[in-house]
């Protein structure tokens, strides 16, 4: 199994008007960095591309080769899907789709933060509990060319996701521990 980091950046929520502005993803061993921050940036490489990029790594495949690990992978993942078929990379049917929502892997933060905003959906994003700004400001900053603000936001919110991360499965998983049956329990 490998555990990558991934998120996207887009223009808007809409995968049929809006673009992709960037991919970023990272090998993680044990929810931990182990190799490079990647970033495709759309502006250096074009859309197709970036999703080419993705897609080789296996992240729409329904196997344990790329685990993501983020937050609103849905989003992120749903977004990239109907990317690929509408530039011709990747079709799926709903057999297929259903079978891979039901057997791809993925270590998504999204219902933590809910749980730890006492189970209430609103007000439950990942800049209620962390350092990163909102990304309202990525279209922005994508429009008037300041790629580098960009870059800094998606890193920025990379380590506090990570950090995040670190924190919920030391909790968690110490939850866990004390409520895990011991062999021969009922």
């Amino acid at each position: 199994m490998t555990e990558w980091y991934l998120d996207i950046e887009t223009e808007g929520t809409d995968p049929q008007q809006d673009r992709i502005l960037t991919i970023q993803y990272q090998p993680l061993e044990d929810q931990r960095p182990t190799g490079t921050f990647q970033i495709l940036a759309e502006w250096e490489w074009g859309e197709k591309q970036i999703l080419e990029f993705i897609l080789d790594k296996g992240l729409l495949e329904p196997t344990w080769d790329f685990v993501p690990v983020g937050n609103r992978l849905k989003f992120d993942i749903t977004f990239i899907m109907e990317k690929a078929e509408k530039h011709g990379l990747k079709k799926f049917t709903g057999e297929q789709l259903r079978y891979y929502w039901f057997s791809k892997p993925m270590l998504d933060l999204a219902p933590f933060l809910v749980m730890m905003n006492r189970g209430k959906f609103t007000g439950s994003s990942i800049a209620a509990f962390t350092e990163k700004p909102g990304s309202a400001w990525v279209p922005i900053w994508y429009r008037e060319g300041q790629h580098a603000k960009i870059i800094e936001y998606v890193t920025r919110e990379k380590d506090e996701t990570l950090a995040l991360l670190a924190e919920l499965k030391d909790l968690v998983g110490g939850y866990g521990d004390r409520r895990r049956k011991k062999d021969g329990q009922k």
